[in-house]
């Protein structure tokens, strides 16, 4: 789930930022320049730095939600930037995309609901209800009505046909996914969902999702 375009001082200093409201300056500078050796951004990233912070700092632990909440709003900066330049240049495709649907938006469709069928009928609703609300929140979809919900009732949402918003509302799913089931569950969960949509569609298409 890399985005290329946002550097990793960047999201760090961003990321600093939201563990400033729970740590000392000192701590969260020794976090800083640990995080700055990664060489990409990624929720994969962001992951791993939640994890260092909460083993380094156990009081974290009670305020780990929050925190990937504010990690994850710092990925999406840069994406609404993205979105807003590609709709200036005219490039910017909408969720009423006619069809036929394309290859991205069906591996998109085959991805969350694999998700699905992985999870208990508590775990789907507690899911699809969280994704829904972040979704309806984000700055970086707006313009967009998405409704999530509609994965609850085996239907498929209009979504944008725009690989940069598929790549963020996988990124989403990811982030909503681990408040649910842990990191390591959500993992594999998707890691599972990648795979059965390979046996569909290209790999590469799949692949730009995350």
């Amino acid at each position: 789930m890399n985005i290329d375009t946002q550097s990793v001082d960047q999201t760090v200093s961003a990321m600093a930022e939201v563990l400033s409201e729970y740590l000392h300056p000192e701590e969260v500078r020794l976090l800083k320049r640990q995080w700055q050796q990664y060489s990409t951004v990624s929720v994969k990233m962001m992951q791993q730095c939640i994890l260092d912070a909460t083993r380094r700092y156990p009081e974290l632990q009670d305020h780990k939600s929050k925190i990937r909440k504010g990690f994850w709003a710092t990925l999406q900066v840069d994406g609404q930037q993205t979105v807003e330049s590609d709709s200036h240049n005219g490039h910017n495709e909408t969720i009423n995309a006619p069809v036929p649907i394309s290859e991205s938006v069906l591996a998109f469709y085959t991805v969350i609901e694999a998700l699905r069928s992985q999870l208990t009928a508590a775990d789907s609703r507690s899911f699809f209800h969280s994704m829904h609300q972040t979704v309806s929140q984000e700055r970086t979809f707006k313009g967009h009505h998405i409704n999530i919900n509609q994965f609850l009732e085996g239907n498929r949402p209009p979504v944008p046909d725009n690989e940069h918003l598929l790549n963020n509302l996988m990124q989403l799913a990811y982030v909503c996914l681990c408040d649910i089931t842990g990191p390591v569950e959500a993992d594999e969960i998707l890691f599972q969902a990648a795979q059965t949509a390979k046996q569909s569609y290209p790999k590469a298409v799949v692949e730009k999702l995350f």
